[in-house]
């Protein structure tokens, strides 16, 4: 009987004769799967196998007779059907018409095969029905029927995802067909889903069992790559039954299903979508109203967009240990979601509704999500990386999320701890730092959001309502309480980290490293708190008393934790370091952080210390540049004191007996000090500020006399056009200004000429720093003066005087030449600093490297040439190969010292120096340092 015939009588059989004859006929037609050419006919026998044979055939059974032999003659007839519509596509001009002969051809053979596509589809759904009734399916009874249907299902969605552009004009002809085709292959998902879904994988499973089921979890997997950006509703159906298999079967496939692809994709699939949600969610209102359209679109994209998130936060969950090299993946992803909603700078703008509802939605998985990576070597990686290659857009959430994992070290096991506090770095291992330290270092890429600032919700307190705070607040709080939950082991390491801060460049870093130093010291015990100071006063007395930025920061530090001493503690520090042996410990340490019965004491051993300095250098004949860094030294140390009797809170100034002598040698120093020389000579502005500040102090105890003479200099140093910050220090003694009165007199007259003047002056100054001080006292100076006749001779000018009056009025100030403080002018300015500190750098680099030449050149092994003695008063050679007697001379000054310094060397190492001594030394280190600061 020939094939045309049998499958002609087979129309005509009954289920009896179809079973009596199940053994005869039943290998002929899977033969004729591959026997004939026709995919037609091909198609027609496997339909014949589904309909009239596969009742009769036993469950158990259908593996070995049927699907093991026709499934991949199925897939090839499968196949070579998708191959002959490209050949028939190819073979179409593209400026043939769709009417023409040609066209109506190639339409009826693309429909023909594509009517094959669709009888195979329907076939194999009988097939996996038929499994399906099956109370109990095996894994091992389905294997051919299962990997045939996902590899037809895959191709058909993969074709008709190209079909637009690959059948060109014939397209719109065949559409209808293609989206049955579509509609078939989806009906075969759904039932083969359910299939699988009933397969058993208990813990002993074979092998070939468990390979079966990984290729499920991939071929759904390349099914959901390819439907992406098709269907959304079938890729969500899609993924939602491979992440239940995934679940399902954990325990038996984690060992063998490769999970850091799939993870790769979702990580995708939430970036996509979230963009698209933040992108609809950015437009306008009105615009997504229109139609309720652009609404509905958001609110379905948010609902995969979460779905996806789950998927992922599933999938990390249960198979963590076991997810590959997909952590950056995921790093990643948890870094773009953050950047794209606010506070991010550059979320785009969204309306408060929908920034906290995808917060809601979205980000509220990411904690969670980082919790079940705390242990993962990658990730730890990733997070305290010492060199990455993020974009700036991720440095805020990579400070976000650094942040969220010092929130949860606490709960964590000891080796988690130490993992990221103490890190023991291998040397196959990147560098990388504890997440302290990588903290610090984030925070410092975080200028524009410290700055603008930007706010993020704080800390919920028991019976108060929660509020917004900075993100300086933000990263304080929790390092505060990071450093709470620190055992024992790791506390130095805290203390390290906070002193490099504490001591570097970045002002930011600074301050919180010391905010957080003083909650520790609060926090903690009083001998620690006193263990602290006592190691940062040490410090400060090994270093020269400069006005560098590490200096002050130090200070600050050391101010800020004083305080926080037991009163026992603070005695005995006055008692180690009082203020006539370590007068530059007392420039910023005030009395009043002291208890009150220690003020007095401090107050007058201070002054007791300055005022003979200040008399002494009176006294001098010969007022060098170099007598003046001790005279400002003194200066400094008295202005400390008499500045707590300015201040409105606990006024404890210096009993009146010990001000007499100090109100008399300011008055003198008023008449040999000039400010002529500020402009060149750092060390002489450093006086002359610290004499206007002083003098701003006891304004209230001068006699008419000295007041005049005071602000008749002041009215001269001005017209020497001295730097910014003598300008500054005369703007604050004239805030101080408005509670002097003098009585009817020629000295009344003169005062008020002189600081009508003064004010003038200041208020037209280019500087718009002091400009604004000017302002500001002003103001203060027209709330307390009772000379208010000289008010409008201080506004002469029209522009100053409307100015001023709406500084007093509150009224901003507003002009086209001052730019917008916005995150662009913000990220210049930061870029601005960084290139003058890594100016900075350099030009200290070349100086030492200088300075090492130099040494090198003139050292002991290497005695330089003699030189020829030159008459002093010899006329200045003009010839480019002769030195300069002025050169000659510092050249022969500092061989000198540096004769003088080994001889002090020798004479240290022999005996034991006088107690002056290192006093004396340490005043030629400060005056050797002002010199090599002018130079």
């Amino acid at each position: 009987m020939s094939q045309n015939g049998l499958l002609h009588d087979l129309e005509g059989w009954g289920p009896d004769t179809c079973a009596e004859k199940l053994h005869t006929i039943l290998p002929k037609l899977i033969a004729g799967l591959s026997g004939d050419k026709d995919t037609r006919k091909q198609s027609a026998y496997f339909s014949a196998v589904c309909k009239k044979f596969l009742a009769h055939l036993d469950i158990n059974d259908v593996e070995v007779v049927v699907y093991a032999d026709a499934m991949p003659k199925v897939c090839d007839v499968f196949d070579r059907c998708l191959t002959a519509i490209s050949e028939l596509l190819a073979q179409q001009s593209p400026t043939t018409s769709s009417q023409s002969s040609q066209g109506t051809r190639t339409k009826e053979g693309v429909t023909n095969h594509i009517q094959v596509l669709d009888e195979l589809i329907g076939s194999l759904e009988q097939c996996v029905i038929h499994a399906v009734r099956t109370d109990q399916p095996r894994v091992l009874d389905s294997h051919s029927l299962v990997a045939t249907a996902l590899h037809v299902i895959k191709e058909t969605f993969s074709h008709c995802k190209d079909s637009h552009e690959s059948y060109g004009k014939v397209f719109p002809l065949v559409s209808e067909s293609l989206s049955c085709l579509f509609k078939k292959a989806y009906s075969l998902q759904k039932v083969l889903m359910g299939l699988i879904d009933k397969l058993q994988l208990p813990s002993d499973s074979s092998e070939e069992d468990v390979t079966d089921m990984v290729a499920v979890c991939q071929g759904f997997h390349t099914i959901g790559c390819t439907v992406s950006g098709v269907d959304a509703s079938l890729l969500v159906t899609t993924w939602k039954f491979l992440a239940k298999q995934l679940t399902k079967h954990k325990e038996v496939l984690k060992n063998h299903v490769d999970m850091a692809p799939l993870v790769k994709t979702l990580c995708s699939e939430v970036r996509s979508n979230c963009k698209y949600c933040v992108e609809l969610a950015s437009k306008d209102a009105t615009d997504r109203q229109n139609g309720c359209g652009g609404q509905k679109s958001y609110a379905r994209t948010l609902k995969i967009c979460r779905f996806f998130m789950q998927c992922l936060m599933c999938l990390v969950k249960d198979y963590n240990g076991y997810l590959g090299s997909c952590i950056k993946e995921i790093f990643q992803v948890i870094l773009e979601m953050q950047s794209l909603l606010p506070p991010s700078l550059s979320a785009p703008p969204l309306s408060s509704a929908a920034t906290e509802e995808m917060k809601a939605t979205l980000l509220v998985g990411i904690e969670p999500m980082i919790q079940h990576l705390l242990d993962n070597r990658d990730f730890i990686q990733l997070v305290t990386a010492r060199s990455n290659d993020f974009p700036s857009q991720h440095n805020f959430p990579l400070c976000l999320v650094q942040l969220m994992v010092m929130d949860l070290l606490p709960k964590c096991s000891e080796e988690q701890k130490d993992q990221w506090v103490s890190p023991k770095i291998y040397p196959e291992d990147e560098p990388r730092d504890s997440i302290l330290v990588s903290l610090f270092n984030t925070l410092k890429k975080c200028y524009t959001e410290l700055t603008l600032p930007v706010y993020l919700p704080g800390v919920m307190c028991n019976g108060m309502p929660q509020r917004d705070v900075s993100l300086y607040e933000h990263v304080c709080t929790h390092l505060c309480g990071f450093a709470a939950s620190l055992p024992a082991r790791h506390f130095p390491l805290l203390e390290t980290c906070l002193l490099d801060n504490v001591l570097g460049t970045n002002l930011h870093c600074a301050l919180a490293a010391t905010d957080v130093w003083c909650f520790v010291a609060r926090y903690g015990t009083a001998e620690l708190c006193e263990q602290h100071v006592h190691l940062l006063t040490k410090l400060l007395c090994q270093l020269s008393n400069s006005c560098s930025c590490q200096h002050l920061q130090l200070h600050l530090l050391l101010r800020r934790l004083v305080p926080l001493m037991a009163e026992p503690h603070q005695e005995k520090f006055v008692q180690t370091y009082p203020p006539a042996q370590h007068p530059s410990l007392w420039v910023h340490l005030p009395p009043v952080a002291f208890v009150p019965k220690l003020r007095g004491r401090i107050s007058a051993e201070s002054v007791s210390y300055a005022t003979p300095v200040c008399q002494k250098w009176l006294g001098l004949r010969g007022k060098t540049l170099g007598t003046l860094p001790e005279l400002h030294l003194a200066l400094s140390v008295l202005c400390n004191v008499y500045s707590a009797s300015g201040r409105q809170t606990s006024p404890h100034p210096p009993p009146l007996q010990s001000s007499a002598p100090v109100l008399h040698m300011v008055s003198r120093l008023w008449d040999v000090l000039s400010a002529s020389g500020a402009g060149k000579h750092r060390v002489v502005e450093f006086v002359a500020v610290k004499l206007v500040e002083l003098t701003g102090y006891l304004l209230g105890q001068l006699v008419p006399e000295d007041i005049i003479k005071v602000f008749s200099r002041v009215s001269q140093w001005l017209k020497t056009s001295p730097p910014q910050s003598v300008k500054l220090s005369i703007t604050k003694l004239l805030s101080r200004a408005g509670k002097v009165t003098l009585p009817p007199s020629p000295q009344q007259n003169q005062l008020q000429e002189l600081l009508a003047h003064l004010f003038s002056t200041l208020l037209q100054d280019n500087s718009w720093v002091v400009h604004h001080h000017a302002l500001e006292a002003f103001s203060t100076f027209a709330e307390e003066t009772p000379y208010e006749s000289i008010l409008p001779k201080c506004l002469q000018n029209e522009n100053v005087k409307s100015r001023a009056m709406d500084f007093i009025k509150g009224v901003p100030f507003s002009s086209s030449d001052v730019p917008p403080w916005t995150a662009e002018t913000i990220a210049q300015q930061q870029t601005r600093i960084d290139d003058f500190q890594e100016k900075r750098r350099s030009n200290i680099s070349s100086r030492l490297e200088e300075m090492q030449s130099a040494a090198s050149v003139e050292s002991p092994e290497q005695p330089s040439a003699k030189r020829v003695k030159q008459d002093a008063h010899s006329p200045t050679l003009t010839n480019g190969d002769s030195v300069h007697p002025a050169e000659e001379d510092f050249r022969t000054i500092t061989d000198s010292l540096n004769k003088d310094i080994g001889k002090l060397e020798e004479f240290s190492a022999c005996k034991t120096p006088p107690e002056w001594y290192k006093k004396e030394l340490k005043s030629l280190h400060q005056r050797l340092g002002l010199l090599l600061e002018d130079s």
